[in-house]
């Protein structure tokens, strides 16, 4: 079935020791160093990247001369196919960021003519599962209040942010996807890409727009009107996420 129509659905992964905390509205944003320190351990199941923030251009040999100066004044030539030019600032390491989960019922799930139901493709919940198993799923199912409420207690500390669903590209095989010019403007962008990897994470992320020296916490209020504590992710067990639809009935 082609989908006529799409909903986003927000989720947020949470340790069970903070999900009552998160209930109440309490967001955690984490400095950046702590993506990039959790490569280290983490990596296998794609949860940290040592990359993160780092901008980089692709270079061939088609296109391109790399030389090493020699003491005698001339250069050496060397022999490569492609490599890699890559650039970061290290303030980019204390910008926190809170992360999230925002799936597409049009091209996350699969139809079921049958039962008229949306499942989630199997080759993202495994990977869901894999990453956040013993976790708590708290399904954001008013996304627009949601934000509503981070944009309002950040506007009243006067605190700059942006945020979207994380981008995805091939550094393997091509330059990153912001140009240079921009990313010389406005760093802090590049927190909003990563590598193909981990494009299976489909994250949504909020990133505060200038560097702070610790994690920072946010109480937005309770959350039960916007959001429901669905069940601990578990291996072998099915996300709870499953979408039916009909039409309103109308009156003439």
């Amino acid at each position: 079935m082609e989908s006529e129509f799409d909903v986003k659905i927000l989720l947020k992964f949470v340790e069970p020791q903070f999900t009552r905390n998160t209930m109440n509205g309490e967001f955690y944003f984490a400095k950046n160093k702590y993506f990039i320190d959790l490569e280290e351990e983490q990596f296998e199941k794609g949860i940290g990247d040592s990359e993160e923030g780092v901008w980089s251009q692709l270079i061939k040999s088609s296109d391109y001369q790399i030389f090493i100066p020699l003491e005698n004044g001339e250069e050496f030539e060397l022999p490569f196919e492609k490599a890699y030019i890559k650039h970061s600032y290290s303030d980019l390491s204390k910008f926190p960021i809170c992360c999230f989960v925002l799936l597409s019922l049009k091209n996350d799930f699969l139809y079921n003519p049958d039962e008229n139901k949306f499942y989630l493709k199997p080759e993202i919940e495994e990977k869901l599962v894999e990453q956040f198993q013993g976790r708590d799923l708290i399904y954001i199912h008013n996304h627009d209040e949601f934000i509503n409420r981070i944009d309002k207690i950040l506007e009243d500390k006067e605190i700059g942010r942006m945020r979207g669903l994380v981008k995805y590209f091939d550094d393997k095989n091509e330059s990153h996807p912001l140009p240079m010019d921009d990313f010389d403007k406005d760093a802090p962008r590049t927190l909003l890409y990563k590598r193909k990897f981990f494009e299976y994470q489909k994250e949504f992320r909020i990133v505060l727009k200038r560097p702070f020296e610790t994690d920072q916490i946010f109480n937005i209020g309770n959350m039960k009107d916007i959001a429901l504590n669905l069940e601990k992710v578990e291996v072998g067990k099915k996300l709870p996420l499953i979408y039916s639809y009909k039409r309103q009935n109308t009156k003439v």
